[in-house]
């Protein structure tokens, strides 16, 4: 399914209104876990699968810089209706899969380079391939 061709002002609006969206989210869920957190994700929500050791307010911002990474809201992974822990949508389980592949790609190939400039291990992340898009393109397939 092809998205209509958007101006440049038109796709910076969206993003603006998918950004708004999400802080709204995020702030909502950032009260409900108040003083908890720093507990670990998994203790917190319920059908953590990955990043489980990670830090319930880390896990937030995580989600977020997904969405802000392909230029989606919530609900794009998310069941409507706050049901976070639903594995009813398909972009959902791929988004656990890409995480595997990044994490696979950061611990293995790039972590045998040697630090960049800045003294640090090369990394990738969503936004390597996608770039603000729902899907990565085909700008390196054949």
């Amino acid at each position: 399914r092809r998205r209509p061709q958007l101006t440049p002002e038109q796709r910076a609006a969206r993003r603006d209104s998918l950004t708004a969206m999400r802080a709204g989210v995020v702030q909502e869920l950032m009260a409900r876990i108040a003083g908890s957190e720093n507990k670990r994700a998994d203790d917190e929500f319920t059908n953590v699968k990955l990043m489980k050791d990670t830090t319930a307010a880390q896990l937030l911002k995580v989600m977020d810089d997904y969405g802000r990474s392909l230029s989606v809201g919530c609900m794009y992974c998310h069941a409507s209706g706050g049901k976070w822990d639903e594995d009813t949508k398909e972009e959902k389980n791929t988004t656990r899969v890409m995480i595997e592949l990044v994490n696979s790609i950061n611990g293995g190939g790039l972590a045998k380079l040697r630090p960049n400039r800045n003294g640090q291990t090369p990394k990738i992340s969503c936004m390597t391939c996608h770039r603000g898009n729902s899907t990565p393109g085909n700008a390196m397939l054949p």
